[in-house]
C-alpha cells in the first residue's frame, strides 16, 4: 500500500539508489540568525504595532489596503476538480476523458466526491469566534498588506486510542488568524523550521529542549514532537505549535523566515500624509497660529493707536475704504512691515504634494485611481478601462497567494487531493466574449470532425463549451468513410441530413441533424466561423478577425443578425426543390 502511495518519481529514485551509497551537496552556511525563536526584521526601528497604527490611521493607506481586500474576496470561492482522470498506478493526472493510462496502461479513476465532504463543511462553518472562513481570509489579507506575514492557525482535534492512549487520527476543527505581532517562527541558523523545542501534542505544558535526552512525555509516554511556531501572547505563557498546525505565508517578498513589510517601505510617505492631515485638522479646529502680523515702527504709539482705531471705524462703515498710513521719517525709525508666520496651502503645494504621496502608495499596491473614487488626473491612465486592468492584475497576483499556496496547504492537512478550492476572478467575463469563445470551440469541433475525429462535449456543469476529441476505430463499420475534410454525413446529402448553413463543405455543417427551415438562415451566420466569407462558402480558412458583433433586430423577434453582408433567410425544402427543378 505504501508503494502505491508513492509517486512515480519517488519509486524511480528508490529503484536507482538502492545499490549505491549516497552523498549530498553541503547546505550553504548562512549565519544570519540565531538558533531558536526568530524575530522579524524591523526597518528604521519601526515596530509591528506602529505599522498597524499608521495603517489604521492614515486614510490613503487604509483605502488602498481595504480596496485590495474587497476586490480579492468580492466574488467568493468555489470548488473544482483537480483532475478529470487519474491513474491508480502511476498517479498521472489527465484533464480529459481516457479509458486507460497512456503511460503505464493502468486503471484510471474519477475524483472521489466523498473526499471533499468534510472540507466543504469546514469552509462553510463559523469558528469559535463566530467568524466565517471568508472573515478569517480577510484578516489574513490585511496582515499581508501591512507586515507581509500572515499566520493561519488550524485548531486540530486529536482522537486517542482507548487502549494505548496514542492519537490515532485528527480532524481540523477550525481556522483562526494568528496575530503577526506575537507569532514567531522557531528555526535554526539556516532558516529550517524547528530544532529548538519539543512538546507533547496531548500535553502542551510538557516542553523540553530539543537536545535533551528525554524524548517522551512523562504523562502519557507519547513521543515529543518538534515545535515550529510559538505565540508569545498567551497571557504570560508561551503557546507551542507543531508542524501543520500553523500555516505561514508571505505575499510581496517571501523568504526563508519572514516577509518584508510594505508599510515599512512606505513609512515616510504614510507619515507625511498623516502630518498633512494633522496640519489641516489643527488649522481648521484651533486656529491658534495667525497667518502673520503687521509691525509698525514709530516713536508715537498713542498717535498710532488713535489712527488705527479710526481706520477700523471707517472700515466698519465702508468695507471698500482704503486706509492711508503716514510714516514718520524725521528720526528715520518709522516703517510698516508684514511679518508672515506661515505659507498658504497654495504656496506649500499642499494638493500637489498630497497627490504625489497618494500615487506612490497606490502604485506600490497596484490600485488605480478609479478604485479610489478619483476620476481626475490619473498619471497618464485616463482611460478607466486601463485602470481597471492594472488593478485586476494586482488582484490576480493576490489570488495566487491563496489558490497556489494557502488553500493547497489547508487541503493537504485534510488529506484532500482530488479537489481544489479556488477564488473567483475579480471581474466577471463579458458575455459577448464568452459567446465568441464558445463559437470558436464549436467551429474547431466541426473542423476536427471533418478530419475524421469524433468530438464529444464535456459535461462539467459550466457555461463554457469544451470538447474532447477521439480518433475513431477504423474497424468500426459505423465510422465515417471517405477522404477527410469533405464534411459529408453518412448516407449522402439527403433532405433528412440537411446541413446547417448551406451546402456541402460548409464549416458550420453538423452532420446528421435535421434543421428546421425557419432556423436555418438565422443559424447559418452563427455556424460559419471567422474563416467563412460573406457571399461565399468557406472551406475552413481562418482569419485573424473575429466574428461580427451581433445586432438585435428591432421590431421583431428572432435570432441576432450580423452587421456584415447577409444573404437572407435560408430557403425552405420546397423552395430549394423548385430551384433545383428550375435549374
Amino acid at each position: 500500500m505504501a508503494e502505491e502511495e508513492q509517486g512515480r518519481v519517488s519509486r524511480f529514485l528508490s529503484a536507482i539508489a538502492s545499490p549505491f551509497r549516497r552523498r549530498s551537496t553541503p547546505a550553504p552556511q548562512m549565519p544570519l540568525w540565531t538558533t531558536g525563536i526568530q524575530e522579524p526584521v524591523l526597518v528604521q526601528g519601526v515596530t509591528l504595532p506602529a505599522l498597524y497604527a499608521v495603517s489604521n490611521e492614515n486614510l490613503i493607506l487604509r483605502t488602498v489596503i481595504t480596496t485590495l481586500q474587497q476586490e480579492i474576496f468580492r466574488r467568493g470561492y468555489y470548488w473544482e476538480k483537480a483532475f478529470h482522470k487519474k491513474c491508480v498506478e502511476c498517479e498521472k493526472e489527465y484533464q480529459h476523458d481516457i479509458d486507460i493510462c497512456d503511460l503505464c496502461q493502468g486503471e484510471v479513476k474519477d475524483p472521489d466526491p466523498d473526499q471533499a465532504i468534510y472540507a466543504r463543511w469546514f469552509v462553510d462553518q463559523r469558528n469559535s469566534m463566530n467568524q466565517t472562513f471568508m472573515d478569517v481570509l480577510r484578516e489574513i489579507e490585511y496582515d499581508l498588506n501591512i507586515t507581509d506575514d500572515a499566520f493561519l492557525i488550524l485548531i486540530k482535534e486529536y482522537y486517542l486510542d482507548e487502549e494505548s492512549g496514542e492519537p490515532t487520527f485528527y480532524r481540523v476543527k477550525e481556522a483562526i488568524r494568528g496575530d503577526p505581532i506575537f507569532m514567531r517562527i522557531v528555526a535554526d541558523k539556516r532558516g529550517v523550521r524547528g530544532g529548538r523545542y519539543r512538546v507533547c501534542p496531548l500535553h502542551r505544558d510538557v516542553v523540553r529542549s530539543f537536545h535533551e535526552e528525554e524524548k517522551k512525555c512523562p504523562t502519557c509516554d507519547h513521543k515529543l514532537e518538534d515545535v515550529h511556531y510559538i505565540n508569545t501572547a498567551g497571557s504570560g505563557k508561551t503557546q507551542y505549535f507543531l508542524d501543520g498546525e500553523v500555516l505561514h505565508i508571505s505575499k510581496y517578498q517571501p523568504s526563508k523566515l519572514y516577509g518584508r513589510s510594505p508599510v515599512a517601505t512606505l513609512w515616510r510617505q504614510a507619515m507625511t500624509l498623516t502630518a498633512m492631515d494633522n496640519y489641516m485638522y489643527t488649522a481648521y479646529s484651533k486656529r491658534r497660529t495667525p497667518r502673520g502680523m503687521i509691525s509698525i515702527t514709530t516713536d508715537n504709539i498713542e498717535s498710532m493707536k488713535s489712527f488705527w482705531k479710526g481706520v477700523d471705524e471707517k472700515l466698519e462703515r465702508d468695507p471698500h475704504y482704503i486706509p492711508k498710513i503716514g510714516i514718520e521719517s524725521q528720526t528715520g525709525r518709522g516703517g510698516v512691515n508684514w511679518v508672515k508666520f506661515m505659507d498658504t496651502l497654495e504656496e506649500m503645494q499642499y494638493i500637489t504634494t498630497r497627490d504625489e504621496m497618494r500615487q506612490r502608495i497606490a502604485s506600490f499596491y497596484g490600485v488605480s485611481n478609479v478604485f479610489m473614487m478619483d476620476t481626475g488626473k490619473s498619471g497618464g491612465l485616463n482611460n478607466e478601462g486601463l485602470q481597471v486592468l492594472v488593478t485586476n492584475r494586482a488582484v490576480e497576483f493576490g489570488h495566487k497567494v491563496y489558490t497556489e499556496n494557502l488553500f493547497p496547504r489547508i487541503l493537504e492537512q485534510m488529506e484532500v487531493t482530488d479537489w481544489k478550492l479556488t477564488l473567483y476572478p475579480s471581474e466577471e467575463e463579458d458575455e459577448v466574449t464568452r459567446l465568441r469563445r464558445d463559437e470558436m470551440e464549436v467551429n474547431i469541433a466541426q473542423r476536427m470532425s471533418m478530419l475524421g475525429y469524433h468530438a464529444e462535449l464535456l459535461e462539467e456543469g459550466t457555461r463554457d463549451i469544451r470538447f474532447i476529441y477521439k480518433k475513431p476505430d477504423p474497424n468500426d463499420p459505423n465510422a465515417q468513410q471517405g477522404p477527410p475534410g469533405m464534411g459529408m454525413p453518412p448516407g449522402g446529402m439527403g433532405m433528412g441530413g440537411m446541413q446547417m448553413g448551406g451546402g456541402m463543405g460548409t464549416p458550420g455543417a453538423l452532420p446528421g441533424r435535421n434543421i428546421p427551415p425557419q432556423l436555418a438562415g438565422a443559424m447559418g451566420a452563427a455556424a460559419r466561423g471567422p474563416g467563412s466569407q460573406p457571399g461565399g462558402e468557406g472551406m475552413g480558412i481562418r482569419t485573424p478577425s473575429g466574428p461580427a458583433a451581433p445586432q438585435r433586430r428591432s421590431g421583431m423577434s428572432g435570432s441576432p443578425v450580423s452587421s456584415v453582408q447577409q444573404r437572407g433567410m435560408q430557403p425552405g425544402p420546397v423552395e430549394q426543390a423548385s430551384r433545383f427543378r428550375g435549374a
